[in-house]
C-alpha cells in the first residue's frame, strides 16, 4: 500500500531538478525516503519507484534530483505527478499517535451513536479537524476537533473512533 506525500509542482534550474510540495508535518520529511514512488495526474495503477540523489530546502519550498532525469525537460514531463512512499516504509509511530491515512475511513460515534465516517482532516494551525460525512442523509458534513479533550479513543481493528462531540454543535 502506497501513501501520498507530495507532488511534483514544477523544476528548478536547468540540470534536471524538481520543485515539490511536500504533504509532511515537517515539509523536509519527504527528503527522508531514498526511493519514492510516482504517478501521472489522473491516472490509476502502481506508481513506478524513482531513486532520490538529492533533495533539499530550497528558500520557501523542497527541490529534488531524481535518478535519470538530467535535463529540465526530463524534469517539466513530472510536472503534476503524485509522489508516493510505501506505508511500511513510514517511521513507527509512539502508542496513541497515527497518521493521517490511518483515519480516514473511521466510523466516528459518541454516546449516542453514529456520527459519519471520516472523509477528510482539515490542518488548521491550532489543531486538526476531522471532516466527517454526516450518518444522517442529507445533512451537513461534521467538523470534530482532533484534540485529547474531544478524541476519547481510536480502534484501527475495529475501525472506529469515539469522540465527545455533539454533531449539531455547529449548527445551533
Amino acid at each position: 500500500m502506497y501513501v501520498e506525500l507530495g507532488k511534483v509542482v514544477g523544476v528548478w534550474g536547468v540540470k534536471g531538478w524538481i520543485k515539490l510540495h511536500s504533504y509532511t508535518r515537517h515539509r523536509a520529511d519527504i527528503a527522508h525516503y531514498k526511493t519514492w514512488y510516482l504517478q501521472p495526474p489522473r491516472q490509476g495503477g502502481d506508481p513506478e519507484a524513482i531513486e532520490i540523489r538529492q533533495c533539499r530546502e530550497q528558500g520557501q519550498g523542497i527541490v529534488a534530483q531524481l535518478e535519470g532525469i538530467t535535463d529540465r525537460d526530463q524534469a517539466m514531463s513530472l510536472n503534476g505527478y503524485k509522489i508516493f512512499v510505501h506505508q511500511r516504509d513510514l517511521p513507527e509511530l509512539p502508542a496513541g499517535e497515527f497518521y493521517w491515512h490511518q483515519l480516514v475511513g473511521l466510523q466516528v460515534r459518541n454516546s449516542d451513536g453514529d456520527i459519519g465516517a471520516i472523509d477528510s482532516i482539515l490542518e488548521t494551525g491550532a489543531n486538526d479537524v476531522l471532516v466527517c460525512k454526516n450518518s444522517q442523509s442529507g445533512q451537513p458534513d461534521v467538523l470534530i476537533p482532533y484534540i485529547d479533550q474531544v478524541v476519547l479513543g481510536v480502534d484501527l481493528d475495529a475501525g472506529t473512533m469515539t469522540v465527545d462531540w455533539d454533531p449539531s454543535y455547529l449548527l445551533e
